[in-house]
């Protein structure tokens, strides 16, 4: 499977140009760990490896996302590590929800969900089906690629998003979602978007 299965359904109807790691990611990533095996790392992994290493998780998370990066099946990565406030925008919908149970990727996806633009009703419903693991349809594909964009659009309101390679778009969503600051999160999705 491919990691941020959330992010395919919008990265399929984005454009192909090449995104690769720089240079200095790429040793940064490396010089992060000596005992992470990168020797396996392709460019998108080293793009989503160096948002990781430059987010504001603990160095114990970060090992952890890189350790699970280099595994065959990483799509959830682990029990969700989520900051705050995102947390607080998905307890207004799921407030029963267990989030010590819930993966990366359930949060992730039921994130993208909170910014859809649908009834709050029709979120809330969405949300709790995401958190407790229920099957996603197409309806709720389209929420998450919808939601996933309006994220996006929050850090950078006038970003032409159609331009986003699959790499660039799970390298912005990562930055989107890490724990650092919201200025940070800010700037450096904005530099991917127009660089």
């Amino acid at each position: 499977m491919k990691r941020m299965m959330i992010a395919t359904a919008l990265a399929t109807t984005l454009g192909t140009a090449a995104f690769a790691a720089t240079e200095a990611q790429i040793q940064q990533v490396d010089g992060f760990n000596s005992g992470i095996d990168t020797s396996n790392f392709s460019d998108s992994d080293y793009d989503i490896a160096y948002g990781i290493v430059t987010s504001g998780m603990s160095n114990g998370e970060k090992t952890a996302k890189l350790r699970a990066l280099g595994t065959e099946d990483n799509v959830d990565m682990g029990m969700a590590m989520i900051s705050e406030a995102q947390m607080e925008r998905l307890q207004q919908y799921a407030p029963d929800a267990d989030f010590g149970a819930i993966t990366q990727s359930q949060a992730e996806t039921a994130l993208a969900i909170t910014y859809g633009g649908e009834s709050p009703s029709t979120i809330t419903e969405r949300v709790q089906n995401v958190l407790s693991g229920s099957e996603m349809d197409d309806e709720m594909m389209v929420m998450v690629t919808a939601g996933q964009q309006n994220l996006l659009r929050t850090y950078a309101p006038n970003a032409d998003l159609t331009t986003l390679t699959e790499d660039q778009l799970t390298l912005a969503l990562s930055y989107a979602y890490s724990g650092m600051s919201e200025s940070e999160k800010s700037q450096r999705i904005g530099e991917l978007i127009s660089g």
